[in-house]
């Protein structure tokens, strides 16, 4: 079954009160491009984006009204597993793994993949799952030198279970950034992603105690939020201030970090669970750190002889 564009490009074209004549000189002839918006023909990829171009509309957007203001299946199917996740229906992610694992569609077997992560990571693995989807996940990644958004989307979910000291997990989490800045402008969204690829790399930094590392994180998210409409990056931003903060100023972000999830509970944010579940995993890790460098701090001081 042919796709045919023609007449969402028509729709768009009267809306804005524009002739035919506007909209298709110098890109194709009149009466191609009056049969394309009557849906008897289509058109290669670089004359749309021609056309797009004349009505001021950019690829996502198109595609959105094409599909009647309704998202793709695939982010559609995305979104059902961040739901599932959120409400800790983990029986419909192992079920959405079961039934897309071998899909003929590689975009869908890497949302199965997705799905049997979010699993995996949070132990709910009664089944006594195995990590070799992830690891075959992760070796078609080492030999993949272009990364599609879907692909560096499940590496940030799935990335923190390289260690360390892996070369593959720095190499691994500066291409999932470098490919969903290349993506940036694709969608709106990108910058949640992005945002959510810092967080998910700040915690195991805190957590092997480099915090010059996680400090360092958190100066190159808030350069990129700097410029970003999204609301969700600055919660992740100012999030990742106080998990630092926990390790650094803990008598401070002890205050200010419980009044942060108060508010994101009473605005009912679909992230407000996992936040309280990292704060609980750093908590006690941040203020034991900051004790001990306070106490080993005054005791320096105390010796005269201490090295500097």
């Amino acid at each position: 079954m042919m796709i045919t564009y023609g007449p969402t490009i028509r729709r768009l074209r009267t809306n804005q009160h524009l002739p035919q004549k506007a909209v298709y000189t110098g890109i194709v002839s009149r009466s191609f491009y009056a049969k394309f918006e009557k849906g008897e023909t289509n058109i290669s990829a670089d004359k749309l984006f021609a056309l797009l171009q004349r009505l001021n509309i950019g690829v996502t957007e198109f595609l959105y009204q094409h599909r009647g203001m309704e998202p793709s299946v695939t982010e559609k199917l995305r979104r059902q597993i961040r739901d599932n996740y959120q409400q800790g229906n983990f029986k419909a992610l192992r079920a959405f793994y079961a039934t897309n694992r071998y899909h003929a569609l590689p975009e869908m077997r890497a949302l199965a993949v997705t799905a049997y992560a979010l699993v995996y990571i949070t132990g709910h693995n009664s089944l006594h799952m195995s990590n070799a989807p992830i690891v075959e996940f992760q070796a078609v990644l080492q030999n993949t030198p272009d990364w599609t958004l879907e692909q560096a989307r499940l590496s940030a979910e799935t990335n923190f279970l390289l260690p360390l000291t892996d070369p593959l997990h720095h190499r691994f989490f500066r291409q999932i950034i470098q490919t969903l800045l290349a993506y940036r402008s694709f969608s709106d969204e990108i910058d949640n992603d992005l945002a959510d690829a810092y967080l998910n790399e700040i915690q195991p930094q805190l957590l092997a105690g480099h915090l010059d590392t996680a400090a360092r994180l958190v100066t190159e998210l808030q350069t990129i939020s700097a410029d970003s409409q999204a609301i969700d990056i600055q919660f992740v931003l100012t999030f990742c201030r106080y998990l630092v903060g926990l390790y650094t100023d803990f008598p401070v972000v002890e205050k200010q970090l419980p009044d942060l999830l108060s508010w994101i509970d009473k605005l009912n944010l679909p992230f407000s669970r996992d936040y309280h579940l990292i704060t609980e995993v750093h908590w006690d890790r941040g203020r034991n750190h900051y004790l001990r460098r306070g106490y080993f701090q005054a005791k320096n001081n105390d010796d005269p002889q201490s090295p500097n």
